[in-house]
């Protein structure tokens, strides 16, 4: 059995902090220290990496937006969640259990292949089954309620796989969804859902809303002891590296609104003053930084 204290050392020798868990099923999320790490020597995480960092922009919307089974079950739809797409077209239309039962796509009538493979996992679901996004997130967990807003949902959903790209080192998969796909005039869709998705508005809120996750878990380790702080010294690396790629992706959002006066390019400045202000803080944290100072911090954030 491999032993859980080595994989943390190969991943950091690799270069990769070893990440939190991303708690988030349609709320507030909430990024915490977690025993439990996904085990990135498993075929299962890195075919997941290897799908999101290969995986076309564009793509990226459709990947986080709920589906449900389009196939006809008794006179009506059977509407349950959609966790595959089919290999023969790449529609996200089928439940498992319809796509053995139908022969063609209900969305575009593409032949389903008899042998072969005929499904592959879509990326949301490939990350829930790998441990990097959590299984509280997943709809199958999620009260009634939360499940009647689904552009809610879809939103949480995208921000899941912002998280993974954050904590394992693919901030530029982020960057270039802005300049990509955000800002391409060309990148359109009349989905409703995609194209709410699509705007540049939606990552701004990721990183306002992950950069205040950070400040709570900063707070958290502030209020400790002065030695049991210094045991905390890892994770405050960890913190402070996620901060520098929300910066980096805040840059190319401040990029998009070059010579403009507008309340957006303000909002994003007065975030990214408020990063490097936490990030001080938290480099600073082993030097036994006054905690009134972190708290400024705090009531700073936007």
């Amino acid at each position: 059995m491999t032993n859980p204290a080595e994989n943390t050392e190969r991943n950091q020798m690799n270069g990769r902090v070893s990440p939190s868990s991303s708690i988030d099923c349609g709320g507030t999320a909430i990024f915490m220290a977690s025993p439990f790490q996904p085990n990135y020597s498993s075929r299962a995480v890195q075919e997941a990496l290897e799908h999101l960092a290969s995986i076309d922009l564009i793509e990226l919307c459709s990947e986080a937006k709920v589906e449900h089974c389009r196939a006809t079950r008794d006179l009506r739809s059977c509407g349950r969640y959609v966790q595959y797409v089919l290999t023969s077209c790449s529609h996200a239309s089928l439940c498992s259990e319809c796509s053995q039962r139908c022969d063609i796509c209900p969305i575009c009538r593409i032949p389903i292949p008899k042998t072969g493979i005929r499904l592959r996992p879509r990326l949301y679901y490939e990350c829930i089954e790998s441990g990097l996004i959590s299984k509280r997130c997943d709809e199958r967990f999620q009260d009634k309620e939360d499940a009647d807003n689904e552009l809610t949902t879809d939103v949480q959903r995208l921000y899941s796989l912002f998280d993974v790209a954050l904590e394992n080192n693919l901030v530029s998969l982020i960057c270039h969804y802005v300049t990509d796909v955000c800002m391409d005039e060309s990148a359109v869709s009349s989905d409703p859902v995609i194209a709410f998705l699509l705007d540049e508005v939606v990552v701004k809120d990721w990183c306002k809303r992950t950069f205040k996750n950070i400040i709570a878990e900063l707070q958290g380790i502030y209020s400790l002891e002065t030695e049991e702080m210094k045991t905390r010294s890892s994770l405050l690396l960890k913190l402070s590296v996620h901060l520098v790629g929300i910066s980096n992706v805040l840059e190319v959002l401040e990029s998009t609104f070059k010579d403009s006066l507008s309340a957006q390019l303000h909002d994003l400045q007065l975030l990214q003053e408020n990063i490097l202000k936490a990030k001080q803080t938290s480099l600073s944290g082993e030097c036994g930084i006054p905690l009134q100072q972190f708290i400024i911090v705090v009531y700073c954030c936007p």
